[in-house]
């Protein structure tokens, strides 16, 4: 029974989790981009994509800086499907104490 848990375990972790980027991933990214260029500079599929009433979209992806520091970078797209801008944030999943109300 413990094998099993434990493979199960396992297996809810590998689909739960994103593909985890590795250093200054931002570099990589610049304005004017198309998204096939995207997904080739940077080698993984997006672990989360939005699209807006404005016409424009984002991609967000999780990744590790040189530092360790686990950050999530946004990039985001004009309505003409370019790259207008890439953003960086510390990953909430990872640093966030929850939802900030006290029980």
């Amino acid at each position: 029974m413990n094998r099993f848990a434990l493979g199960l375990c396992l297996l809810l972790a590998a689909c739960s989790s994103a593909p985890l980027l590795h250093g200054e991933v931002v570099d990589k990214v610049h304005a004017g981009m198309t998204p096939d260029q995207v997904d080739q500079a940077l080698g993984v599929r997006s672990y989360r994509r939005a699209s807006y009433g404005n016409g424009t979209s984002s991609w967000s992806y999780k990744y590790r800086d040189d530092a360790n520091i686990h950050k999530l970078l946004h990039v985001i797209f004009g309505n003409d499907g370019r790259v207008l801008r890439a953003e960086t944030e510390w990953d909430p999943d990872v640093y966030s104490k929850g939802d900030g109300m006290r029980r």
